[in-house]
């Protein structure tokens, strides 16, 4: 596989995590429900990840899905790439 052909999957994975997220969390707005974790868990969560060889502190994006953690540790429905937090609904 070439480095091109590695990167466009790297790309679409990512995209994809980022989708179904966004996907379920939208689902859960229009059932009238709350899609975000309270403080306790955000911070839990974002200590996980900046404790993690993924995290870069420089933007607070994961390495592995892309996503800007400081948004993302906020939502119910988000998962670790890595499987060290889950969904908190």
């Amino acid at each position: 596989m070439s480095n091109s052909d590695k990167l466009k999957q790297e790309v679409l994975s990512k995209l994809k995590g980022l989708s179904e997220t966004v996907t379920d969390s939208i689902g859960q707005i229009a059932k009238g429900k709350n899609v975000f974790v309270d403080a306790t868990v955000q911070t839990s969560r974002m200590a996980i990840c900046q404790a993690c060889p993924e995290f870069n502190a420089s933007t607070t994006q994961c390495k592995k899905c892309g996503c800007f953690m400081s948004a993302k540790t906020r939502l119910k429905v988000a998962t670790c790439p890595v499987n060290k937090w889950g969904k908190d609904i």
